[in-house]
């Protein structure tokens, strides 16, 4: 089955027993809040949502990478969404959460201000985001849904953290 609209890198979790056209196909999302804006991630890629922990910076770094996080003897660089997304940090509230996302076979820790909710929501639903690149890169918001007065915008994690995971490469292959 071809999917009608190419959301997500990967297909974004399907729930059974719902799927009797491509567009009535349930897909599980994880929706958070960056300051006042709420966005989803396909729920497949987030493993576990951990209150906020300690987090080693480093050195020289692209801004909106924190540090790094040891989680169960494996070292995660965290990702300050609200740094990636508006540019600049926000404050850390009790409610400051961190996804562990899977990107292929790698693992990230991102940053959120909060976790809102897992919705679950048609595909058909799930409008395309306007076909807008800036500077040549690959755009990070690749679909939006919900009701006119509560739009969700559907972020490519790849995507918005390609910088990030080449610079990671490269390191590992010099």
């Amino acid at each position: 089955m071809k999917d009608s609209v190419n959301l997500l890198s990967r297909r974004p979790h399907v729930v059974p027993d719902e799927v009797s056209s491509a567009a009535d196909t349930v897909v599980q999302l994880c929706a958070f809040f960056i300051g006042a804006e709420e966005y989803v991630l396909d729920i497949m890629r987030v493993e576990e949502i951990l209150p906020l922990q300690r987090i080693t910076p480093i050195p020289h770094a692209p801004a909106f990478v924190e540090g790094v996080l040891h989680l169960r003897g494996l070292i995660l660089p965290v990702v300050d969404l609200r740094c990636r997304l508006l540019g600049s940090p926000g404050p850390e509230t009790p409610k400051t959460r961190l996804l562990v996302c899977k990107l292929g076979t790698r693992r990230v820790a991102v940053k959120v201000d909060r976790v809102a909710e897992v919705l679950r929501v048609r595909r058909g639903d799930i409008k395309p985001a306007p076909a807008l690149r800036v500077a040549g890169h690959t755009p990070f918001v690749v679909g939006v849904c919900g009701p006119p007065d509560r739009l969700r915008l559907l972020l490519d994690l790849k995507a918005l953290l390609r910088v990030e995971l080449e610079r990671e490469s490269s390191r590992n292959t010099t």
